[in-house]
């Protein structure tokens, strides 16, 4: 063991210093232990010091330390802070304030001042878009509310005890009756007669048409008639009548004679104008109705009541059948004064037609006609096979009465209906309605469809216009406006400021 190289600097360099190879170190009177103390005699030594730390050349033996050969104390002392108590320059010794706070960063550096002012640029020109951005993407939407068809209740009329009847109003189809049945219609038939004489010899309004010649045969056939038990008016022996003078005659006078006179120029014999009306009946769609000669003295004439509604409307249709049928009376060459059979007739509200009897069956078809506010309306009604004159007067009276009531009772859409609804994104609502009532007249179950035509534009305040609806029914048309309920207020900054994506129309 007394071989082995010292184990550290220090025991080394005592070994130098035992054994002459270096020399001691001398002091200014300080004791070997000073030698821990780094100070000016390590810096002295240094050549000593290096030719210590020189690496000796003879190869470590096993178990030696690595680098174990450095003087730690020695390198301490080299790196030690010189003593400056004899420096010729001021100083101060400095040392570190363990309560000393590190300095404080001004906030207002570039490093902060930059982000923040660009984040706020950001935000005020977010804000300011989404303020004043338009409404074009999130305008108010308006969804139409569906109005019910305007629908009136089928008729009430109380039909006769006796016989049957039907009712009818022009402009509205189907003509309720009693029953299909077909009965005798007198002379209603000279209804048929006259409308295809008119075919055939066509008469506008003011016209007289051809004129006809009559003989003392023409009046031996007026008394015929009469011994028949026939309606018949007398004619003007050597003098003539014109057309519209007959039809006159044929339907205010229910004159046989000049039935058959008129007819017979056209159509040479019954059958031949059988087969005419057989003709016109099916073009007219009037199938109810059997004709098999002209003055409907032959009970094989006849025609169920809702075929003859529909026979009025054909005669009220031809100005010059409508003008004949409601004069009350008239003066003709060789008959004299005429007074109409149509005893209604002084109801200045009935407007015609005819009247039928035959074998104790009295019928009679009429029309009137009433005024609705700005509409006049026409009504129909027929009583057949009643027992009396009076009975069919008064029945077919009460029918056109009934008819006429329920017709004038107006079907109405009330004021402040709904037509719609508006609504919009941030929840303000407002409802659409009817400026006014819409007033329809209607009969027997019929219906008018209500349109809708709404825009809602810029209208933004309660009680704007905002459209209108209208209906159509048979008689006429009606329409009233549509206004707002309410206001409808734009969106307010926080909802701008929270549905960016909404209000610039990217999402629905």
């Amino acid at each position: 063991m007394e071989d082995a190289p010292p184990s550290s600097r220090r025991a080394r360099r005592e070994q130098a210093v035992a054994t002459g190879e270096i020399d001691a170190p001398t002091g200014t009177g300080t004791d070997a232990s000073d030698a821990d103390t780094p100070d000016t005699d390590i810096l002295r030594a240094d050549d000593a010091v290096a030719s210590v730390l020189r690496p000796t050349p003879t190869s470590a033996p096993a178990g030696r330390v690595a680098l174990g050969w450095i003087d730690e104390d020695a390198v301490a002392a080299r790196l030690s802070p010189q003593d400056l108590t004899s420096s010729t320059h001021p100083y101060a010794a400095a040392y570190p304030d363990l309560l000393a706070r590190r300095p404080r960063r001004s906030p207002v550096r570039a490093g902060v001042v930059a982000p923040v002012l660009g984040t706020l640029g950001l935000l005020g020109a977010y804000a300011a878009t989404t303020l004043l951005w338009p409404l074009y993407a999130v305008a108010p939407a308006v969804e139409t509310v569906a109005i019910a068809d305007i629908t009136s209740p089928a008729t009430a009329v109380v039909w006769p005890t006796e016989g049957s009847a039907a009712i009818g109003v022009a402009g509205f189809d189907g003509s309720p009756a009693t029953t299909t049945d077909a009965v005798p219609m007198a002379s209603i038939t000279k209804l048929v007669t006259a409308l295809m004489i008119v075919e055939e010899l066509p008469l506008s309004v003011g016209e007289s048409g051809p004129e006809f010649s009559f003989t003392a045969r023409d009046r031996q056939t007026y008394y015929n008639y009469l011994a028949a038990d026939e309606s018949a008016l007398n004619v003007p022996v050597g003098g003539t009548l014109t057309e519209y003078q007959m039809l006159q005659g044929i339907l205010i006078g229910s004159a046989g004679n000049y039935t058959d006179h008129l007819a017979s120029t056209i159509w040479p014999t019954d059958t031949v104008f059988a087969a005419a009306a057989t003709n016109w009946l099916s073009r007219h769609n009037l199938t109810g109705i059997t004709v098999v000669e002209p003055t409907g003295i032959e009970s094989a004439n006849v025609a169920d009541p809702a075929s003859l509604i529909t026979l009025a409307r054909y005669a009220m249709a031809d100005p010059v059948i409508a003008e004949i049928v409601r004069t009350p009376s008239v003066t003709l060459p060789g008959a004299g004064e005429v007074v109409n059979t149509n005893d209604l007739l002084a109801d200045p509200e009935v407007v015609g037609l005819k009247t039928g009897t035959l074998y104790g069956a009295y019928n009679l078809l009429a029309a009137k006609e009433i005024t609705v506010g700005d509409t006049t309306v026409r009504v129909y009604a027929t009583a057949l096979a009643q027992t009396s004159d009076e009975a069919r007067d008064s029945e077919t009276a009460r029918l056109l009465s009934d008819v006429a009531a329920e017709v004038a009772q107006p079907r109405v859409l009330p004021a402040g209906t709904i037509a719609g609804v508006v609504t919009t994104a941030w929840g303000a609502t407002a409802n659409m309605v009817t400026d006014d009532e819409v007033s329809l007249l209607l009969w027997n179950g019929a219906t008018a469809a209500v349109t809708s035509d709404l825009a809602l534009g810029d209208a933004r305040e309660a009680n704007d216009t905002v459209g209108s609806i209208s209906t159509k029914g048979p008689l006429g048309t009606a329409s009233t406006g549509v206004h707002l309920t309410a206001d409808i207020p734009g969106p307010d900054a926080l909802w701008r400021l929270t549905h960016p994506l909404e209000l610039f129309g990217l999402v629905d």
